[in-house]
């Protein structure tokens, strides 16, 4: 009877010690949530990696991987292969959800196009004819010397020769070629049309050495 006993005695205290011991095995850690900790971060302190990422998740039923809460308790399963244990963690101070800082809000692209600077109109070119207003054709060369003489200015004068007009007329040579009632008076006092016949019938009687600029 007494050897039962301790055999009895004997079997419970080997499987006592043997229960003991699968525990201290396979115990997982419970680790406190504190301000700023991500899984990644509390892996690392198991593991020196995160490679406690997957397994912290699914020991305890997180659905979302970035959203764990200061003061929140996890049961890390080391299976006792940690290798470093925690630093004991002081008392949560404030109950937050522990989120990673989202961008600040860019403001939108501006799109619109903003309107162009007004410039000042550039100066007619040498191909310009300025000859839209006069009802009289005058050849291209012709139109050539009114925008090198003049810019097409029909009330251009010269201070210093007297020359005016869309040609540079001196006042002799336009009495000369000029319609009765407008000799006398400055080319550029005549209708461009007038100033155009008579720089076309010179050209055509003298041709265009009259101008230096031909």
């Amino acid at each position: 009877m007494k050897l039962k006993k301790l055999l009895l005695g004997t079997a419970l205290a080997a499987g006592t010690v043997f229960a003991v011991g699968t525990t201290s095995a396979n115990a997982d850690e419970v680790y406190t949530i504190q301000s700023n900790d991500t899984l990644a971060k509390i892996s690392t302190k198991y593991t020196g990696d995160k490679s406690l990422v997957d397994s912290i998740v699914e020991a305890n039923g997180i659905k979302d991987k970035n959203m764990i809460y200061v003061g929140e308790e996890l049961t890390i399963p080391t299976d006792g292969d940690s290798k470093q244990a925690p630093a004991q963690q002081e008392a949560p101070v404030q109950e937050a959800p522990v989120q990673e800082q989202q961008p600040a809000e860019q403001e939108p692209a501006q799109t619109e196009q903003q309107p162009a600077q007004e410039t000042e109109q550039a100066p007619a070119s040498e191909a310009d004819t300025s000859n839209d207003s006069s009802s009289v054709e005058v050849n291209d060369h012709l139109k050539q010397i009114a925008q090198r003489e003049s810019g097409g200015d029909i009330h251009a004068t010269n201070p210093t020769s007297g020359a005016s007009g869309k040609y540079q007329f001196l006042q002799s040579t336009w009495d000369s070629v000029a319609p009765a009632e407008y000799q006398g008076s400055p080319a550029a006092n005549a209708p461009e049309d007038v100033q155009d016949a008579a720089a076309q019938k010179l050209y055509d009687t003298a041709g265009a050495s009259q101008w230096v600029t031909a």
